[in-house]
């Protein structure tokens, strides 16, 4: 007798591939939640990066007027919102020694709950108060420095 010369099928069967499946749902179920908070975390920079140039533009119209400039508009920022538009900005308790700069989180960063409203505060000693409104939340979480 002769070897059969009929094709061998090759391929996977349905177990395998089930079981697969399975094992590509169980991963991406642990990396998801992951990555979402990395995306986060990356997002935050935009409010970082707002808040750092509203400071130094409050510094220049400082040296140029009594006190600290109350609205965006004054400081030359176009609209309410950040560069990439993941949070809405506001100046507060603006006076001639000290002020506030707040950063909230809006669309998919308002998942941000801890860092939902960061802000930037600057006293009348030129001290620099990275802080998030959250209570209980560690200030450390949403500033990098």
């Amino acid at each position: 007798m002769h070897p059969s010369n009929k094709p061998q099928l090759q391929g996977f069967t349905l177990i395998e591939s089930v079981l697969s499946i399975a094992l590509l749902a169980i991963l991406l179920g642990i990396a998801l939640p992951s990555l979402e908070q990395q995306w986060l975390k990356t997002r935050r920079q935009d409010a970082h990066n707002a808040l750092e140039q509203l400071h130094l533009r409050q510094l220049q119209w400082r040296g140029l007027h009594t006190q600290y400039a109350s609205t965006l508009s004054e400081l030359s920022w176009p609209n309410a919102t950040s560069t990439a538009g993941h949070y809405t900005l506001k100046v507060q308790n603006a006076n001639a020694q000290s002020f506030e700069l707040q950063a909230t989180a809006v669309g998919l960063q308002a998942r941000d709950e801890p860092c939902l409203v960061i802000s930037l505060r600057w006293d009348a000693e030129g001290i620099v108060q990275r802080t998030s409104k959250l209570q209980n939340s560690d200030p450390g979480r949403c500033w990098p420095w």
